[in-house]
């Protein structure tokens, strides 16, 4: 078993609920410490994370949100992401939690496996800054987010099958009738043969669909469930890159979320896959799957957890990583935060959420990535080194390590 300090955040009461967390080592059961979150802290949180992150608030737009964020918000400038981290840190790690990364043993770096509350579901852990170093949590542990403990047993139950080599990649598909510079367009622009991303072709006979060029991958018009379904069946990951809607957390469940594949329906209207339909179809999915797209990993900020990372996990994942809010695109950045110096940063995104799918350990790779990015962030402030893009990666995972 690998060892991991496992972290349960709770909360009581519905409206201005109080948090509650445990911390423990998974070896030892038996050594629990408890502390308590005030309700007026828990606001506070989730007041900081709702104006530093692009999503939008009262009557704004997405549009608006995004400028807002990228310009205004806590993460637009190294030093004010920083107070971000620390005021996080010293909200949500006490000391006697912290006592315990300081030493895990044989000098490896801690594994933290994290189980937010609805309101810390958004919480942006490996930019957090603990005292007294105030060193990213990214750069000093490895950062899971754990599984609430129904749908781990459900998903286990579900994973006893025979995964292969092949790596799936649905990359940028067109959603029928949306324009590519719609709300439902493209997330990566035109493809070229040049692309950053043409280097997923170096997988061979592994990548799936077969291609010889990068415009064949991309941009493709028969990505629909059905194709789905058949190219997952014995797969060893999924690489998303897309658009999904995350259910209206005060009007729809978690089931509702959806994905923007090519689907229509019999009128030939566009019909994405809901996380409810992923999980009652029997779409058996690769042990590891990535869904970079806006809010594809928000499932947890519900009180009954559900949407389409841990709808993944009940067909068949071990481990999703997904993006806790709205992702902003290379033209997004350019648009409202500066020049990106011919940098591609979702695609530096992509590229390293599917090599660290490739490895070994994913979650310890994903954090190096993070840690280099916080660090490129924190000395040069660069556009394209925007903690509102590596920051919203969360790996999900069922607590085995995998």
């Amino acid at each position: 078993m690998q060892r991991a300090l496992l972290i349960k955040y709770a909360e009581a009461g519905a409206e201005n609920p109080t948090g509650y967390f445990s911390w423990r080592w998974n070896d030892r059961p038996q050594d629990i410490a408890t502390a308590r979150i005030r309700a007026t802290t828990l606001t506070r949180i989730d007041e900081l994370l709702s104006d530093a992150l692009p999503e939008p608030r009262g009557e704004e737009t997405p549009s608006e949100a995004l400028e807002r964020a990228l310009r205004r918000g806590a993460l637009a400038h190294p030093e004010s992401t920083a107070e971000l981290g620390a005021a996080l840190a010293d909200a949500l790690l006490p000391p006697g939690l912290l006592h315990l990364l300081d030493a895990p043993g044989g000098g490896a770096k801690p594994r933290l496996r994290i189980q937010p509350s609805p309101t810390l579901a958004r919480v942006p852990w490996a930019l957090l800054r603990p005292a007294p170093n105030r060193r990213p949590l990214a750069e000093t542990a490895t950062i899971e987010t754990n599984v609430p403990a129904a749908i781990a047993a459900r998903a286990k139950q579900q994973n006893a099958f025979a995964a292969g080599e092949r790596i799936v990649a649905v990359i940028d598909p067109r959603v029928p009738g949306q324009a590519a510079t719609g709300p439902l367009g493209s997330v990566l622009g035109r493809p070229t043969a040049d692309d950053p991303l043409a280097s997923l072709l170096d997988y061979g006979e592994r990548l799936w669909p077969r291609v010889t060029e990068y415009e064949q991958l991309a941009r493709r018009t028969d990505t629909d469930r059905h194709w789905l379904r058949d190219a997952c069946a014995d797969a060893a990951r999924l690489l998303y890159v897309g658009h999904v809607t995350a259910a209206d957390l005060n009007t729809a469940a978690g089931e509702q979320s959806a994905l923007h594949l090519c689907c229509r329906d019999e009128a030939g209207r566009h019909d994405p896959l809901t996380a409810g339909e992923l999980v009652n179809a029997a779409i058996t999915l690769p042990p590891r799957c990535a869904l970079i797209a806006c809010g594809s990993g928000s499932d947890l900020r519900s009180a009954e957890p559900m949407g389409l990372a841990l709808a993944a996990m009940l067909g068949g994942a071990r481990l999703v990583t997904a993006c806790a809010w709205t992702v902003p695109t290379d033209l997004a950045l350019a648009s409202f935060a500066g020049e990106l110096h011919g940098r591609s940063p979702l695609r530096e995104l992509i590229l390293a959420v599917d090599r660290a799918h490739e490895g070994s350990d994913p979650a310890a790779d994903l954090a190096a990535w993070q840690a280099e990015r916080a660090e490129d962030w924190a000395s040069g402030g660069a556009v394209a080194d925007s903690p509102l893009l590596w920051a919203t990666l969360n790996t999900l995972t069922l607590g085995s390590g995998s």
